[in-house]
């Protein structure tokens, strides 16, 4: 479970500016919810757009009540929060009040991140190097990703605060808001939600070294210090440290990527030029949204969605006898078992077949190895019989020779007497 561990935070008008239209939700440790706006000062009423959107998000997703917070449902809560926008704006003028927003939740085994317009989310490592930022919705931004100008010339661009997407009063379109899944999230992991007022003072590399060491409480101090210093515009940040109970899987192969240059790919199939390898972007068109008064708001909802990566982390993993397994691995194991049963089972029908074809075979051997040697044992037995006989016969004929002997020499004293 994702959790957080500890949390600091702070909003301040700045040194230039004659009120903070920054709004940030009271942290609690506790929460699975953050919410950070910046009021958009030039269209009027900036504090009060950025309260009344920060406010409506954060309570519309923690009446809920969920376990596993999902993209369409942060959609949802923008939806409520632009409702109740254009239900407070009574006044009506050209300059409609409007704000940015970023939001967090945080689930299971996931981190949903949702922005509209330039205030961002950073995902950094326990040493506080960026392993995932949120791209603006601004001109500046859109042109960078086209490759038309590069990140020194947007930074330095006097056009780099004009937005191509806000939350703003009386909009007729629906306002979309973009939302990124982040997995690759792990003990000592840093999440930093923070209005321009912040990354327009301090560069990314300039953050990283900021937060680089120290405590908490130290690291966000010296970032407020910061920016005190350098920062033109209010300027907020909430700045939260992540643990991790339980490894997150991978959504790699939910990602679909640019055959040409390897990117992961947005609406219309252009290409992205994503931060983070490790991230599910995701665009929605044509969402009918439920009234708040159905009881299965989280339940009932009509999606035409155009989506290239989608990832439901509740389908992800099964259990077995108490035994949590990714339904992937399940599956495969099990495909696997069945392929080297099914190459078991043959290999011993083959060695059975085998077998009853050399064993004749075997046995005729046997059989003629026997017949040889009886046949060298009754050869034997006649030549020791020929030989028993030829031995009798000459003790017959000896006996034969004794006994004439002796009858001649019976005669011969008969004539004598």
């Amino acid at each position: 479970m994702v959790q957080v561990i500890n949390s600091a935070s702070f909003s301040e008008k700045g040194k230039y500016r004659k009120e903070n239209e920054d709004f940030i939700y009271p942290c609690d440790d506790q929460d699975r919810i953050f919410v950070l706006c910046d009021g958009m000062g030039g269209h009027g009423h900036g504090e009060i757009a950025s309260e009344i959107v920060g406010t409506s998000v954060f309570r519309y997703l923690k009446e809920l009540q969920i376990d596993e917070y999902t993209s369409d449902v942060l959609q949802e809560a923008l939806d409520f929060a632009v409702e109740q926008l254009n239900d407070a704006d009574t006044y009506h003028d050209e300059r409609r009040m409007g704000t940015t927003l970023v939001v967090v939740a945080l689930n299971r085994y996931n981190v949903l991140v949702g922005h509209v317009g330039d205030s961002r989310c950073y995902l950094l490592d326990n040493c506080c190097n960026i392993k995932f930022r949120t791209r603006d919705h601004s001109m500046v931004a859109e042109a960078v990703e086209n490759q038309i100008l590069t990140e020194e010339e947007a930074y330095n661009s006097p056009k780099k605060n004009i937005l191509t997407r806000s939350v703003q009063a009386g909009k007729d379109e629906k306002i979309e808001m973009t939302i990124d899944t982040l997995v690759d999230v792990t003990d000592g992991d840093y999440l930093l939600l923070c209005t321009d007022g912040v990354n327009d003072a301090l560069r990314d590399n300039e953050i990283e070294a900021v937060l680089y060491e120290g405590i908490l409480e130290e690291r966000t101090l010296r970032l407020r210090e910061m920016c005190d210093e350098k920062s033109h515009d209010n300027y907020s940040a909430i700045f939260l440290q992540l643990r991790q109970d339980e490894k997150s899987p991978s959504i790699k192969d939910t990602i679909y990527y640019c055959p040409m240059c390897g990117a992961p790919l947005v609406k219309d199939g252009k290409n992205s030029c994503a931060t983070s390898v490790q991230t599910e972007h995701v665009e929605q068109q044509k969402v009918a949204i439920p009234s708040l008064d159905e009881n299965s708001t989280a339940n009932k909802k009509t999606c035409d969605y155009f989506l290239f990566a989608s990832h439901n982390n509740s389908e992800e993993y099964i259990n077995i006898g108490g035994i949590k397994i990714k339904k992937k691995t399940y599956v495969l194991g099990s495909v696997w078992i069945i392929v080297g049963l099914f190459i078991f089972c043959l290999i011993l029908l083959m060695t059975l077949l085998y077998s009853r074809n050399v064993e004749p075979v075997n046995q005729r051997k046997t059989i003629h190895l026997l017949q040889k040697q009886l046949k060298i044992k009754d050869q034997q037995i006649i030549h020791q019989s020929n030989e028993y006989n030829q031995i009798i016969k000459q003790l017959q004929d000896s006996l034969a020779g004794r006994k004439d002997t002796n009858m001649d020499s019976a005669e011969a004293v008969e004539e004598g007497s």
